[in-house]
């Protein structure tokens, strides 16, 4: 029985991870290395990570808590099998792949349930940057009112934009509307920390010449982009239709997907994420040792 401990997450592992992630990951925003860095303080994680496999160990969700193995099918059998010995092992972050392989490999050994916070929403380019049809035909207009009635222009996020995404964030903090669930403070000093180590790009977008909001994001692979953060402070209609839209128009040509990761549950991140209408979602599952 493998009895090593994860250890805590930092650059040493990035190569290791993300070769992995390229290699045997499901597209999912969960597993990929710079999530598992810039959640690691707020989830409370740490990484287990050996030749031809890696995950992650969350220790506030149970002594025995992990996300699904990535790996080659042998290393995650083997991996599970030592787990199992352990007892009350739940596997977390689960997606169908990941689920077929359990029925197959295991079982009637795991009680599963669909993980409906943890599943990410992915929204195609086109709706992004164009919002078509009747269903955006409102938000459209909305977007179209909003550049009528206000100056705009947009600067790269960078360490000069720092201090500007810094005045955003405080607001956002401070925000009477702000919901306690959503606790990524970690996440976001993570983020702008390490973001040229992380591939991270953006834009902040002034109104009026007021900083109201920030959006940045990191490539999964060559045809989709993470959305990792996008923070806004002005409360006016179209505006976060308008920022994706602006953050849109600075990534790569061969990007076709927005990954906006999961819902954490929380009911007014979840409306507004099917607001964007999108085109499919990474459904996530949790597998809990019978």
């Amino acid at each position: 029985m493998d009895n090593s401990e994860p250890k805590n997450i930092g650059f040493d592992m990035k190569d290791a991870i993300s070769d992995l992630y390229r290699k045997y990951g499901h597209g999912d925003s969960a597993h990929a290395f710079n999530s598992l860095l810039i959640w690691s303080k707020d989830m409370k994680i740490s990484a287990y990570v050996r030749p031809g496999l890696y995950s992650a160990k969350l220790y506030d969700a149970g002594p025995n808590t992990w996300f699904f193995p990535v790996g080659s099918n042998e290393q995650k059998k083997a991996f599970i099998e030592d787990r199992l010995q352990e007892k009350g092992l739940v596997l977390r972050y689960m997606t169908p792949e990941d689920l077929d392989f359990v029925k197959e490999s295991f079982p009637d050994t795991f009680e599963i349930e669909p993980a409906v916070s943890d599943s990410e929403y992915i929204c195609d380019r086109d709706t992004i940057e164009n919002l078509p049809g009747k269903g955006l035909s409102r938000k459209k207009r909305y977007v179209k009112q909003l550049v009528k009635e206000h100056t705009f222009r947009i600067k790269n996020l960078d360490k000069d934009t720092i201090p500007d995404v810094n005045y955003i964030l405080n607001i956002w903090r401070r925000n009477k509307d702000f919901d306690p669930g959503c606790k990524d403070h970690n996440a976001l000093e993570a983020m702008f920390e390490n973001m040229d180590a992380l591939g991270i790009f953006g834009i902040v977008l002034y109104m009026d010449e007021v900083p109201c909001s920030v959006m940045g994001g990191y490539l999964l692979s060559d045809d989709t982009v993470d959305c990792c953060v996008q923070k806004s402070v002005i409360n006016e209609y179209g505006l976060q239709y308008y920022v994706r839209q602006c953050f849109s128009a600075t990534v790569p040509e061969l990007v076709r997907y927005y990954n906006f990761e999961e819902d954490l549950g929380i009911e007014g991140l979840r409306q507004a994420k099917e607001f964007m209408h999108p085109c499919k979602m990474i459904d996530m599952y949790t597998g809990i040792q019978k």
